[in-house]
């Protein structure tokens, strides 16, 4: 929950993407503290890094029904 409000901060303009390494630095240690292996811990770190970046930076229309 974390990590998303944190990238939701980067993709509205208020946290800059400089940040988006230490935010998922923080994920990691959020992983550690909740007792996640070291092996699954790199899974998660190197899928967000791989595959984040788009949802850091889109910022997506909110969309409403009719």
């Amino acid at each position: 929950l974390v990590h998303d409000a944190l990238y939701q901060l980067m993709r509205e303009g208020h946290l800059s993407q400089v940040w988006r390494q230490a935010v998922d630095e923080i994920l990691v240690a959020l992983c550690k503290e909740d007792g996640m292996w070291a092996l699954r811990r790199k899974w998660v770190y190197d899928g967000v890094r791989f595959g984040g970046g788009p949802s850091a930076r889109d910022s997506k229309p909110i969309l409403t029904a009719p």
